[in-house]
């Protein structure tokens, strides 16, 4: 195995792709690319997937009663972690403000998609 790229449920494809874009990511593909139902976005290396509810639950029933956001969160490491805080912080509501942590003294600021998604973004290297 090499990569995992998470493939998130969404509500809203459009309102999800403004949201990531604006927080930098570029759409690399989209299906259909009138009124997608799929798409991939990426940043610095980064990729997810993002599908529409209905399309993702066609394709697996088992879903349907499932809401977006998950009980996840995604860590992103990236050594730009100011540049990509001062880009979150004009649009989107943190769950936790850049900052310093106490334990491994990363710099880190956390913040929730409009799905309810958790994005963890982090300078420390793993």
């Amino acid at each position: 195995m090499n990569r995992l790229f998470p493939n998130l449920m969404v509500q809203d494809m459009e309102q999800t792709l403004t949201f990531y874009q604006n927080l930098g990511f570029s759409v690399l593909s989209k299906m259909p690319e009138e009124s997608p139902v799929w798409a991939l976005v990426e940043l610095d290396g980064i990729k997810i997937m993002f599908q529409s509810k209905p399309s993702l639950t066609a394709e697996f029933p088992q879903l349907a009663d499932q809401q977006s956001g998950g009980a996840l969160t995604l860590w992103i490491n990236t050594p730009n972690v100011k540049k990509y805080f001062e880009r979150a912080s004009i649009q989107c509501k943190l769950l936790k403000p850049l900052g310093v942590t106490d334990y491994n003294g990363a710099t880190e600021f956390v913040l929730r998609d409009p799905d309810g998604f958790i994005l963890h973004f982090s300078d420390l290297e793993m």
